[in-house]
C-alpha cells in the first residue's frame, strides 16, 4: 500500500524546494542556469544593437490599446516605432546567433534586462539571453530568484558594457556589484557564436530540391525570404510570381523547421 502523509501546516515554497534539492546535489540553482543558459557574443552585439530600432513591444501601459502592426511615437525620443509581439526580437536572436529557438526542447530568449516596450531593448542583443524555462521563469516577477535576476544582469554587464562598451549603456542599465566570477567558481559564461551557424543534416539539400519542384528562381526566392519578413527587398514581376515565390518559401519553411531569417543566412552562405 502506498505511504500516506496528512500535512496540516504551511507549503513550503516551490523556489526553496527546487533550491534545496540542488544543493543535496552540491550545485547551486545558480550554477545549474548558467550551465545552460546562452548570451550573443560581444562581437555580434557590438556590430548592431539594437537589431530593428524601429521596433517595439505592444504595451497597454505604453501604447494604450494599440496591437501589433501599428505605428506610433515612442515617448523616449520621439521616433516612430511599429509594434510587435516577439516576433522582431526572436528573429534579432537567431541573426545574432545563427541558432533557431529550440522550442521542443523547452528554451526561450528573455529580456535581460526587460523594458521591451522601448525600441532601444526590444531587440539588443545585450538584452538577450537564452534560458531553459526552469530558469527563466526564476528571474520573472512573478516568482524570482533575486540572485540569478541579479547574477543574470551582471552577466549581462560584464559581456556587453564593463570593458570595451558594445554601446553607451541606456538608462536603466548600470553595474548590479555583484563578484560573478566569485559566485561561478571558474564556472564559464557560454556564448553561442554565429560562425558556427546550425545546420541540420540534409538541410541544404532539401531547400534545393524545394526549390526545383517549385520551379523558382533563386532570385524570386530571395525576394520572397525578405518580403515575409518585412524587410526591404527587390519587385516581384507579378502578383502570381509573388504569391507562388511566397508559398515555395512557407513550404522550406514547413519542411526543414527553419526559420526565414534561418533561411536567408543558409542561402547567403551558399551563395544562392
Amino acid at each position: 500500500m502506498v505511504n500516506l502523509h496528512i500535512h496540516s501546516g504551511e507549503l513550503t515554497s516551490s523556489i526553496k524546494s527546487l533550491e534545496d534539492y540542488f544543493c543535496k546535489g552540491r550545485v547551486s540553482i545558480i550554477e545549474a542556469a548558467f550551465a545552460h543558459s546562452y548570451f550573443v557574443h560581444p562581437d555580434a552585439v557590438r556590430e548592431k544593437t539594437p537589431y530593428f530600432p524601429d521596433r517595439a513591444r505592444y504595451s497597454r501601459e505604453h501604447y494604450g490599446r494599440l496591437a501589433k502592426g501599428a505605428t506610433t511615437t515612442w515617448s523616449g525620443d520621439g521616433r516612430e516605432v511599429r509594434l510587435d509581439d516577439n516576433q522582431r526580437a526572436q528573429m534579432a536572436w537567431e541573426r545574432y546567433t545563427g541558432h533557431p529557438l529550440e522550442r521542443g526542447k523547452v528554451y526561450s530568449v528573455r529580456h535581460i534586462w526587460g523594458n521591451p516596450w522601448d525600441p532601444d531593448f526590444f531587440t539588443a542583443g545585450w538584452n538577450r539571453c537564452y534560458m531553459p524555462f526552469w530558469a527563466g521563469m526564476l528571474t520573472e516577477k512573478q516568482h524570482p530568484h533575486p540572485k540569478l535576476e541579479k547574477a543574470i544582469l551582471q552577466a549581462s554587464w560584464d559581456l556587453y558594457f564593463k570593458n570595451n562598451p558594445v554601446c553607451q549603456p541606456p538608462n536603466l542599465v548600470e553595474n548590479p556589484g555583484l563578484d560573478l566570477t566569485s559566485l561561478l567558481a571558474g564556472q564559464p559564461i557560454l556564448i553561442l557564436d554565429k560562425s558556427a551557424p546550425y545546420r541540420p543534416e540534409g538541410i541544404v539539400e532539401r531547400v534545393r530540391a524545394i526549390r526545383s519542384e517549385s520551379h523558382q528562381s533563386w532570385s524570386n526566392i530571395r525576394k520572397a525570404v525578405r518580403a515575409l519578413q518585412d524587410l526591404d527587398h527587390e519587385p516581384f514581376g507579378t502578383l502570381n510570381v509573388e504569391n507562388s515565390a511566397k508559398s515555395c518559401m512557407r513550404k522550406m519553411c514547413s519542411e526543414t523547421g527553419l526559420s526565414l531569417a534561418q533561411l536567408e543566412t543558409l542561402m547567403d552562405s551558399q551563395g544562392w
